[in-house]
C-alpha cells in the first residue's frame, strides 16, 4: 500500500507525453476585396477539410479596407484592429498560421504552412467548459503545462467567438461570411499565463459571455495561447469548439456539493471503467486517466453527474483525476486485470 501511495504522488508530478496540436488559422479579409473573394474557394476547401479532421481552429478577421463599411469589421473594430496590428497586416487576403507563418494565399501555400506546424510537439493542453444558456453565461478554461515549456517570452490566453452563416454583402452578396470574428472574450490582449513547477501544472481562467446578438447555433470558439508580444508571435496550441456543444459544469436540480468527488468502478475491472464526476456549483472540469508511468491514457471534459466510460489498454493500476474549473481536485485509483 505504501508503494501505491508513493506511485500516485510521483504520477501527479511526472510530465505526460504531449498534447494534441491544433493549428490556428487567421484569415484577414474584407468584403470589398476582389482578391479575397477569388481566394475564397481555395480557402474554404482547405478550412472545410481540416476542420473536419480536427487539425485547425479558424478565425476570419475583417479589416476596414478597401471597403470601410465591412459589417463584420464595423461590429468590433477595436479587437480586430489589434489582431491586424499584431502581425503588421498591410494587405488582404493575408493568412497567418499559428502566429508564426504568413502563408501564401493559395491552396498549396496553406497546406505547406499547416504541414510545417501540425507535427510540432506541444506540451500545453487546453480544456474548456461553459456555464450558462444561449444568451449569457461564462466560459471556464483550464491550461495544463505537461512539462516546463522552456519559455523566455510571456504568453497570453485568447478565446475568440466566431460566427458561421452570416449573410454577406459586396462581393459576398448572396453568399455567407464563415468563421466571422465576433468577440475576444478576454478583450484585446488576453490574460498572462504563468506556470510553475512541479509539473504537470494547471491554471484556470474564466470569462463572461453575451451572445444574444448572434445566432447561438452558428457560433464557434477558438481558444489559443500565444507569445503575443514576441517577435514570432508563436501559438503554443489551440482548440476549436462548437459553442453550444461545450460541456456545461452543472445543471439545475439538487443542491450542489462543496467539494468535487469521483464515483468510479468497477474496481478491479477488466478494462472497462465508468466514471461519474460530482462538481461544485458553477464549475466546469476535466477527467484525466493516467497510468503509473505518468502517461495520460484518456481524458474528457467533465459534466456534473454524467457518467463517462473509458476503455483502459492493459492490466495495471490507473489514477483517475478530476480537476474543476476553480482548481479543486479529486483523485481515485483503479486496478485493471486482463
Amino acid at each position: 500500500m505504501r508503494l501505491l501511495f508513493v506511485s500516485i504522488v510521483i504520477l501527479l508530478a511526472v510530465p505526460v507525453f504531449g498534447a494534441e496540436r491544433v493549428v490556428l488559422i487567421e484569415d484577414f479579409t474584407n468584403c470589398g476585396c476582389s482578391y479575397c473573394w477569388n481566394f475564397e474557394p481555395a480557402l474554404n476547401g482547405f478550412v472545410n477539410t481540416h476542420l473536419a479532421s480536427g487539425e485547425i481552429a479558424v478565425i476570419r478577421v475583417h479589416v476596414n479596407w478597401p471597403y470601410a463599411n465591412d459589417p463584420i469589421y464595423q461590429a468590433n473594430p477595436t479587437e480586430q484592429n489589434a489582431r491586424k496590428s499584431a502581425y503588421g497586416v498591410n494587405g488582404v487576403p493575408w493568412v497567418q498560421v499559428d502566429g508564426k507563418i504568413h502563408a501564401s494565399s493559395s491552396g498549396p501555400g496553406l497546406e505547406s504552412a499547416l504541414s510545417s506546424r501540425i507535427g510540432v510537439p506541444s506540451y500545453l493542453d487546453i480544456f474548456v467548459a461553459r456555464n450558462g444558456d444561449d444568451q449569457t453565461g461564462n466560459v471556464s478554461i483550464g491550461l495544463v503545462a505537461e512539462e516546463d515549456l522552456g519559455l523566455t517570452d510571456p504568453i497570453r490566453l485568447f478565446a475568440t467567438i466566431v460566427e458561421d452563416q452570416v449573410p454577406g454583402v459586396q462581393y459576398w452578396a448572396g453568399s455567407y461570411f464563415e468563421q466571422a470574428f465576433r468577440d475576444n472574450l478576454f478583450g484585446v490582449a488576453g490574460p498572462l499565463v504563468e506556470f510553475q513547477a512541479p509539473y504537470p501544472d494547471t491554471v484556470y481562467f474564466q470569462a463572461d459571455y453575451d451572445i444574444s446578438s448572434w445566432v447561438s447555433d452558428n457560433l464557434y470558439l477558438a481558444v489559443f495561447v500565444q507569445k503575443y508580444t514576441s517577435a514570432d508571435k508563436e501559438v503554443l496550441n489551440a482548440r476549436w469548439y462548437k459553442f453550444m456543444d461545450l460541456m456545461t459544469g452543472i445543471e439545475g436540480g439538487a443542491e450542489a456539493p462543496v467539494q468535487p468527488d469521483l464515483v468510479a468502478g468497477p474496481n478491479p475491472s477488466n478494462g472497462t471503467i465508468m466514471v461519474t464526476p460530482v462538481l461544485p456549483d458553477e464549475t466546469g472540469g476535466y477527467i484525466s486517466v493516467y497510468d503509473l508511468s505518468g502517461r495520460q491514457v484518456a481524458g474528457v471534459p467533465a459534466l456534473n453527474g454524467h457518467e463517462e466510460t473509458f476503455e483502459l489498454p492493459s492490466s495495471g493500476i490507473y489514477i483517475v483525476r478530476l480537476v474543476t474549473g476553480s482548481g479543486m481536485t479529486a483523485n481515485t485509483s483503479l486496478v485493471v486485470l486482463k
